[in-house]
């Protein structure tokens, strides 16, 4: 499949189902072969650092379970939002700028496990 700016990046890694190993991350965290690819490949480590930053407030503190998506905005702008999955909205964020591909990413915070939605 090729990439398209069009697309989810969800769609274009969704063969990731599973994963073989954890790699450590940010403040105990630990990704997925799939999340790690989307970081590496599409350089967006810096949306699991918001993920990271965000884990300090409180409110995030009792959520075992979490739902991260970048949407495109305009351009090159982004909306960065997080939900319970219940979509009880946790967080919101406007991402000024990001060379981000595609028009959008979600990953799963599952304990202390970011994920794709296709690994679960």
């Amino acid at each position: 499949m090729m990439k398209n700016p069009n697309m989810s990046a969800n769609e274009f890694y969704e063969n990731f189902v599973g994963t073989e190993n954890y790699y450590r991350y940010l403040l105990g965290l630990l990704l997925t072969d799939g999340v790690k690819s989307v970081a590496d490949e599409e350089q967006c480590y810096w949306f699991l650092d918001a993920i990271a930053s965000y884990q300090f407030e409180a409110k995030f503190k009792n959520e075992e379970f979490q739902v991260w998506k970048i949407e495109r905005d305009m351009d090159n702008s982004f909306k960065l939002s997080a939900t319970d999955g219940n979509n009880k909205v946790l967080a919101n964020q406007n991402i000024e700028f990001s060379d981000f591909l595609f028009n959008e990413l979600t990953i799963w915070k599952e304990g202390n496990v970011l994920l794709l939605p296709s690994e679960h």
